[in-house]
């Protein structure tokens, strides 16, 4: 009895206790990593033009007030975003996840991964 336990049944728990690590690991466990994401940000910038001089405080109005205009600049900036575990286990395998100096994971590319050949 104890031979059919110690070459059978302990060996196949192994195996499912295994099997069920890997079913966890690909498809419930996401690893945060930084990517660099730019948006648009319409700032306001007041144009100061030396024809028109600023109002004089109190009841005199000299020059109005000054005219504001809006520009559109672009931001880049870190977001953090939950990959899978097989993602990441292929974007650290063609390069594309590098540790940074604060210790945490970074995407090295925007946009399409890069190929597993580089030719």
């Amino acid at each position: 009895m104890w031979t059919l336990v110690r070459r059978g049944i302990l060996p196949g728990l192994l195996i499912i206790v295994g099997l069920a690590s890997l079913n966890y690991g690909s498809r419930f466990h996401f690893v945060p990593i930084l990517t660099e994401q730019k948006t648009e940000v319409t700032i306001e910038i007041p144009d100061i033009s030396p024809q028109i001089p600023p109002p004089f405080p109190g009841d005199q109005q000299f020059g109005g007030p000054p005219q504001i205009r809006k520009q559109t600049v672009q931001k880049t900036e870190e977001v953090a975003i939950n990959i899978s575990e097989p993602d990441l286990v292929r974007d650290v395998t063609v390069g594309g996840v590098v540790l940074n100096k604060s210790h945490e994971l970074k995407r090295t590319y925007s946009g399409k991964a890069p190929s597993l050949c580089p030719t």
